[in-house]
């Protein structure tokens, strides 16, 4: 068994797609819809797939700590490159919940928030301190 895809249900769904499409290589693989639900399935960076989905009748929450869903991590290469990808995102004004933190477990953290709020995590993992994951 592996993991095929993590969703997210949204108002707007093609602010949504424009986010992941501009901030992280995203191509839509295809759209459907029937009745009033809408959906996107799109690859990002190397290989993660999302799907983005919408109907009428959506409310939204502003917690960030809820149960369900926590975040979406992405390793990078180097703490060289979470340091660049914060940056960016700042530079662009893209929301920081996370600047650039180090843990005793071997990760080095950023993360941001995509437009209905969810968090994507940008992690460079030091294997010689944690070689379990």
């Amino acid at each position: 068994m592996k993991c095929h895809h993590i969703a997210f249900w949204t108002n707007d769904i093609e602010k949504l797609a424009t986010f992941y499409k501009r901030y992280f290589e995203g191509h839509v693989l295809f759209r459907h819809s029937i009745d009033d639900f809408r959906c996107i399935f799109m690859r990002i960076c190397e290989g993660v797939l999302i799907e983005i989905m919408s109907r009428t009748g959506l409310s939204a929450t502003n917690s960030h700590e809820r149960v369900g869903y926590s975040h979406l991590s992405l390793e990078v290469a180097s703490r060289a490159e979470v340091n660049r990808l914060t940056e960016y995102f700042r530079g662009h004004n893209v929301p920081l919940v996370k600047d650039r933190e180090q843990y005793d477990d071997g990760f080095y953290e950023s993360a941001i928030l995509d437009p209905d709020g969810n968090i994507i995590e940008l992690a460079y993992i030091d294997r010689n301190v944690n070689p379990m994951v």
